[in-house]
């Protein structure tokens, strides 16, 4: 997605992370780990921590870029096309974590992210190509599907796992017919 302007960037990251925080404390602490939010029985914990690890994977190929340097993107031994299997290894290595771990990393991770685009200029944020590491692009091309893209779509997951779980469940049909 392309922004106009710092600012339309600020406020939808700030408007999709909100949405996502408020949905989250909305689910009592207990239904946390209870499997079938995304994947392959992905819990709440599991998609913040994934949000998280995202976060600070982008946040290292800021670093790196900085230092002239080159990253590996999406991450080490992974290609763009084998997010699917990235996906999974975040999943594995964050699976056995507490809650309350999960959720300081999750809230630490965005203060972090927060403060560097508030630090960041205008020209910083959207000029395509102000730094080496991202090409012709801006760096909103990495910044925004690590931020408010992603808050966004946790919230649309977790909305679609709340309806299924109210969602009354029919019984079998009887005779002939689907």
């Amino acid at each position: 997605m392309r922004y106009a302007s710092k600012r339309e960037l600020v406020e939808r990251i700030e408007k999709e992370h909100e949405a996502l925080v408020a949905l989250v404390r909305s689910i009592p602490r207990s239904r946390y780990r209870e499997e079938g939010v995304w994947g392959d029985g992905w819990t709440i914990l599991d998609l913040l921590a994934h949000l998280t690890e995202w976060e600070q994977m982008f946040l290292g190929w800021y670093r790196e870029g900085l230092k002239n340097g080159s990253p590996d993107l999406p991450a080490t031994g992974f290609k763009w096309n084998q997010t699917p299997a990235l996906n999974q290894a975040i999943w594995r290595k964050h699976r056995r974590k507490s809650a309350r771990r999960v959720v300081e990393e999750f809230e630490a991770s965005y203060d972090e992210i927060s403060t560097l685009v508030q630090r960041l200029s205008s020209e910083e944020l959207l000029a395509p190509g102000h730094f080496a590491w991202t090409g012709k692009y801006p760096l909103t091309t990495y910044l925004g599907p690590n931020t408010c893209s992603h808050y966004s779509f946790a919230t649309k997951v977790l909305k679609r796992w709340i309806r299924r779980k109210k969602a009354p469940e029919r019984p079998p049909r009887r005779g002939r017919g689907v």
